[in-house]
């Protein structure tokens, strides 16, 4: 899997996620700063994110500039529809 880094600006929230995690983003945002980022935030070719809305708000809540990110480029539109789902 390749990963890269991304201002935290350039990654954009996908409007209809179903998840909602609000009440986790605090102890993401602790579990980031006591062992880093170890799973990125997974976003489409537009920037939008796929997967990793919590830790993109954790991130945001600690000022981070750069986060690691995936860009999931083999994936169909209704396999991006499917796995924010999953």
């Amino acid at each position: 899997m390749k990963t890269e880094l991304r201002e935290l600006s350039e990654i954009k929230p996908y409007p209809g996620n179903p998840r909602q995690n609000d009440g986790a983003v605090a102890a993401v945002a602790a579990s980031i700063r006591e062992f880093g980022f170890r799973q990125p935030i997974v976003v489409d070719a537009d920037g939008d994110i796929v997967c990793g809305h919590t830790r993109w708000k954790a991130a945001q809540k600690l000022g981070l500039e750069t986060v690691p990110v995936h860009v999931a480029t083999d994936l169909t539109p209704a396999q991006i529809r499917a796995y924010r789902i999953a």
